[in-house]
């Protein structure tokens, strides 16, 4: 029997080709045991996986079949990720690591003996993690973003310039830098909506000022959104000397002329490099070292002092930062 396809036309007139993933090796569908999925790895890129169950865990303590359908990932071309060196065929769980988790805990009252996996198979980690962000709480953070234009606009009372804040495309770095401020109240490593009112208040002149000097909001990732708005509570809103930095890393202008770069040359440098930090991310663990290492090279910057080399304790910058609270950085930040 010859099945025939409908001919679907875009606005331009132009007939819309059919791609035949079935035939392709890309996607596959099987079965595996739960031991042999338990003990995949999870991709690099994937969230913290603790702080999400502890949201999760109540809907997931009753299994559902539905759960039993994951998606996992398998490099078809050997690739680097963090300095190490994996093989063709190494497979990681894309999504699920959540339940993987739970089920691991005991935290159901029931484990699937065997699951059903969607497979996707590409050549490098920078396609993986473009599959996973297909499944990344994509409509949870939507929800979070339209929650945060509603509370800046009609709780605070300001309309956003930029299109990153209009969109609360800041969430991330908003809760990252609420955390570092005030770590008493806020614990969850992943931002929740009932706190967005609050985090918005508390950093509202900085969201103002930030929204105000973005030019090229493509440069605005979430580390250096959360840095901003940390270097603004601690300088001010009005430092002119911060001004400047800022505005040298939205236009990603770093003098690699000197020999002994300073502090904002550094943060940009490092993002082509990857040298220092390896790959860049919002996974808790990740995301904690890369503010860490950008509000130490802006302190640096604010005191107009090259870096030779970097400290050895700039890693525990953000851990000094929630340890000694808002008073003490008053006085000095980071000494």
């Amino acid at each position: 029997m010859t099945i025939e396809f409908p001919v679907i036309h875009n606005k331009q007139g132009d007939v819309i080709p059919y791609t035949p993933i079935k035939e392709s090796g890309i996607l596959k569908t099987y079965w595996m045991p739960y031991p042999e999925f338990a003990d995949l790895q999870e991709l690099f890129c994937q969230r913290d996986t603790e702080g999400r169950w502890n949201k999760a865990k109540k809907y997931l303590s009753e299994f559902i079949p539905e759960h039993a359908v994951v998606v996992v990932g398998v490099l078809t071309k050997a690739d680097t990720m963090n300095g190490k060196r994996y093989k063709a065929g190494s497979r990681f769980r894309i999504d699920s690591n959540t339940r993987a988790f739970n089920w691991s805990l005991g935290g159901s009252d029931s484990i699937p003996k065997d699951v059903l996996v969607i497979e996707f198979n590409f050549p490098s980690f920078a396609r993986h993690k473009s599959c996973y962000d297909t499944y990344d709480s994509v409509n949870a953070t939507e929800k979070n973003q339209e929650a945060f234009y509603g509370i800046i606009t009609g709780m605070c009372n300001y309309e956003p310039k930029s299109t990153k804040v209009r969109k609360g495309v800041i969430i991330t770095a908003l809760h990252m830098a609420n955390c570092c401020f005030q770590p008493d109240t806020y614990t969850s490593k992943a931002p929740q909506r009932e706190s967005i009112p609050g985090q918005t208040y508390y950093f509202l002149d900085e969201i103002k000022a930030f929204d105000d000097m973005i030019i090229n909001e493509s440069s605005w990732n979430q580390t250096w959104t959360c840095a901003a708005f940390m270097a603004f509570k601690k300088y001010g809103v009005s430092n002119e000397r911060l001004l400047d930095g800022l505005n040298l890393l939205d236009k990603k202008a770093s003098d690699t002329r000197v020999d002994v770069p300073d502090g904002i040359t550094t943060i940009i440098e490092e993002w082509k490099t990857h040298e220092k930090l390896g790959e860049k991310g919002t996974r808790f663990s990740q995301f904690e070292n890369q503010v860490s290492f950008c509000l130490y090279c802006i302190d640096k910057w604010m005191k107009n002092e090259p870096i030779k080399k970097l400290g050895n304790t700039w890693k525990e910058t953000a851990s000094k930062y929630k340890d000694s609270g808002v008073a003490s950085l008053e006085r000095a930040f980071f000494s």
